[in-house]
């Protein structure tokens, strides 16, 4: 779901400023030019290729001016035995260091991109969450309406049959009572709608007070494949394209710190003026550091240690994935199947029960605690149904952002939430 929005949202026409429909793709294309984190990004990359080039750079050559034999005693008190040189020097780096510091930071940018990916994606996930929240309580609000109107409906045949003598009246004050219930109950799913958008609209900087309304299909559940496959998809988890980074990182840092028993070369050249006979000389300098190579070995140790150390953590990351994503897809099975039999089985028993109490307490065989309880019922299976659709669509993601793919990629699957039908039982 998340790759195809994303590689989609340049497709996409301008959203409306006044516009208060809003699918999925646009929360997302919202997110993606707003976001200050996201907006943040392209600098934090900038300084990585800055990194780069940092360690692009020569030795840079140093300019030294010796003078000797001035302001001493006897015959040197003065200047005219005095020595002046001046120098131009630098070192010469041995060993390939340049190339293998480039090397290194290149490889150092690659695993900020990769974060930055991988932090695209989680904002991302969260849009996505917030989406399905407001899809949910926006169902969840007309279902409360709903409820409020079966309470009517019961109130007014309780008035019928009071009216009649065939009720007493405090089943009309019960039947009232039930009503005000119904209307609190509405009014907090109202609030639950407002709180949900201000929280998607928070992604991109939207305002809270102006209320918008996510459409989607919450029931339309897509199949996706068996575990072998999905698991299969690991490898493209964006944590062990991350491990596959640090370690060609950790790779190059080995490579620089071997390249450390190279010693460097340090030189120096320039020319000498003899102040006595009134004299110039050329003089040459040349430095080498001893003991390089037992000095480099420590660094050595490290970078190998911490090689193999991310070959150990990304093979307990890989083991860890695998088993979490068991964990979702056998929730993910549970819930198409708790959503199938609410929806096929228990709705429709609970809608003929409503009926048939109704029809029941018009004809004084039912109570007004047997029909409210049987409308109830039903408010509360068509309730579990919302949950468990919106549940699988958050258990969708989560697959989504184990496998780095999304569900319209994956074998056996059908039309995801984006459809924009957005009944409701």
């Amino acid at each position: 779901m998340l790759r195809i929005l994303i590689l989609g949202c340049a497709l996409l026409g301008p959203l409306s400023a006044t516009a208060q429909d809003l699918a999925l793709r646009d929360a997302v294309r919202l997110t993606l030019e707003r976001n200050p984190q996201l907006q943040g990004h392209r600098f934090t990359l900038s300084a990585s290729m800055a990194r780069r080039d940092q360690a692009a750079l020569r030795p840079g050559v140093d300019v030294s001016l010796d003078t000797e034999n001035f302001l001493g005693t006897n015959r040197i008190s003065s200047f005219n035995d005095t020595e002046i040189t001046l120098r131009l020097g630098t070192v010469l780096e041995l060993g390939s260091k340049r190339e293998r510091r480039i090397t290194m930071a290149e490889r150092e940018r690659d695993v900020v991109a990769l974060t930055q990916d991988a932090q695209r994606l989680d904002i991302l996930a969260d849009v996505t969450r917030h989406f399905v929240s407001l899809l949910e309580s926006q169902h969840e609000k007309a279902l409360a309406d709903q409820a409020v109107g079966l309470a009517i409906r019961a109130g007014e045949i309780v008035k019928q049959r009071v009216n009649s003598g065939r009720a007493a009246v405090i089943e009309q004050t019960n039947a009232e009572l039930a009503t005000m219930d119904a209307r609190r109950d509405l009014a907090r799913a109202t609030t639950r709608v407002s709180e949900n958008w201000a929280k998607l609209a928070a992604a991109w900087g939207g305002t809270p007070e102006q209320t918008g309304r996510a459409t989607g299909e919450l029931f339309d559940l897509p199949v996706i494949g068996d575990f072998a496959g999905l698991s299969k998809l690991i490898e493209q988890n964006p944590d062990i394209a991350k491990f596959a980074s640090e370690r060609r990182v950790a790779e190059s840092a080995l490579r620089l710190a071997e390249a450390a028993r190279t010693p460097d070369l340090s030189i120096s050249a320039g020319v000498r003026r003899l102040q006595a006979d009134r004299s110039q000389a050329a003089v040459l300098s040349l430095s080498v550091p001893l003991g390089t190579s037992g000095r480099s070995r420590p660094f050595e140790d490290e970078a190998r240690n911490r090689l193999s150390a991310v070959e150990f953590e990304e093979a307990a990351r890989r083991n860890q994935l695998l088993a979490t994503l068991f964990g979702l897809h056998q929730h993910l099975l549970q819930k198409r199947s708790e959503f199938n039999e609410l929806r096929d089985k228990a709705v429709p028993l609970a809608e003929s029960a409503v009926k048939a109490t109704e029809d029941g307490f018009r004809a004084g065989r039912f109570s007004l605690f047997d029909l409210t309880y049987a409308q109830q019922r039903l408010i509360i299976l068509r309730r579990d149904a919302i949950g468990a659709a919106a549940s699988f669509h958050l258990l969708i993601l989560e697959i989504e952002r184990l496998t780095g793919r999304s569900a319209a990629d994956m074998p056996s699957q059908a039309t995801p939430i984006e459809r924009t039908s957005n009944n409701a039982r």
